[in-house]
């Protein structure tokens, strides 16, 4: 029996940073897309339908925070990752900005990336790490 790869969405205005997140999300078995364009988000995880979102929290345009309101607004019911390199205290402060608005952020992970530990968090079953 066939089972679609889940889908990430990578979002990070650099866009070296985010296809690294989609390079280890494919080793993952994950369909993955990068975007640095924070502007067209939305209409993407409405075309893509992702269950992982991985975003930086500081972006032109529209940032984490902003992007948050949205995807609480259109009911988003994936796990978004918080990825910056931003101090873990600040990277607290946004995850529970996001669970306030309703949203699953069960991770976060400062810049640079620890792969190892990225893999283990794309490798989680749906329902680990639910609430945050």
């Amino acid at each position: 029996m066939y089972s679609a790869p889940k889908r990430l969405l990578s979002v990070d205005d650099d866009a070296s940073s985010a296809e690294l997140v989609v390079r280890v999300a494919e080793r993952c078995g994950f369909e993955a897309f990068a975007t640095s364009d924070s502007r067209g988000v939305i209409n993407l995880v409405r075309a893509l339908k992702p269950e992982v979102i991985a975003v930086d929290i500081n972006m032109p345009n529209i940032d984490a925070a902003g992007l948050f309101v949205l995807l609480a607004q259109d009911s988003y019911a994936g796990k978004i990752i918080i990825v910056s390199g931003e101090d873990e205290s600040v990277l607290r402060k946004m995850q529970a900005k996001a669970v306030e608005h309703g949203l699953r952020v069960p991770e976060i992970q400062q810049k640079p990336l620890d792969f190892a530990r990225l893999r283990k968090i794309l490798m989680q079953p749906n329902d680990v790490g639910a609430a945050a």
